[in-house]
């Protein structure tokens, strides 16, 4: 396995991959999204599309190995099963478009192995923009890289190794910010898995679960994609130096009914 790929855990998740040290914030151009309104009026069938982008906060990543079916003091999360490991994160909510898309390969310093990508540079400032809103990730690990297939009372192999995706996780969007006045601001929730070894190419189709205010009866789904990074570090990581945290955008598809 080569050198990228035997990287702890956390230097890949699609959650909080290692970005593009060195690399400043830069204006890129940012796509004009369908629609970057959260609070638009459904059509007469209830549909609605909107997208909303998010920078994780990386001093709120916080994992946990308490959990792991297999060797919990294992830095080597592509030979060991990895699964059972939780973690908590944090991020700002913005409207779609706003974080700019990276343009350029842009390598990743220290890695030399790790071919550079558009998604490893930082192309996001938390001074450029106010946030409308939080969100918060929680989850568990699906990385099962023990190179021995798990068998059953007869001997039978009934699991083997599965290194993507990286995480099955919840996702839930605020559509306010929290203060003592603002305890309920309206809510979306996503659940489903995420995470791959190509940030450029990672994108997840989520279920979105339910919400509260306007909307309680949604049904429907959001696509996640990467967006670069920003310039907070992930405090996982912080052993290796200022790794950067990385961007998602969201597109929801609705039906609120």
């Amino acid at each position: 396995m080569d050198k990228f790929n035997r990287r702890s855990l956390m230097n890949i998740l699609g959650m909080v991959g290692l970005s593009g040290l060195g690399a400043m914030p830069t204006a890129e151009s940012a796509p004009s999204a369908a629609n970057s309104d959260w609070s638009t009026k459904p059509a007469r069938d209830g549909k609605v599309k909107f997208s909303v982008d998010v920078a994780i906060l990386g001093h709120t990543d916080a994992p946990n190995s308490g959990g792991r079916i297999g060797d919990p003091q294992s830095h080597n999360f592509f030979t060991t099963d990895a699964r059972g490991d939780s973690f908590y994160v944090e991020g700002l909510v913005y409207p779609g478009g706003t974080i700019p898309t990276p343009t350029g390969l842009t390598p990743m310093p220290g890695m030399p192995d790790a071919p550079p990508r558009r998604n490893h540079k930082i192309v996001w400032d938390f001074k450029d923009a106010k946030p409308i809103g939080h969100w918060f990730s929680r989850g568990w690990v699906l990385i099962n890289a023990n190179p021995t297939p798990y068998t059953d009372s007869n001997g039978t192999a009934i699991d083997s190794a599965r290194t993507e995706p990286y995480l099955l996780a919840d996702h839930s969007f605020t559509f306010g910010l929290y203060d003592a006045e603002h305890l309920s601001p309206e809510m979306l929730v996503t659940s489903g898995t995420e995470g791959r070894r190509d940030p450029d190419a990672e994108a997840a189709i989520r279920a979105v679960t339910g919400g509260t205010g306007r909307f309680a009866t949604v049904t429907g789904q959001v696509t996640q994609t990467r967006v670069g990074r920003n310039t907070s570090t992930l405090r996982s990581l912080a052993k290796l130096g200022a790794v950067s945290a990385p961007n998602y955008r969201f597109e929801f598809d609705l039906k609120i009914v």
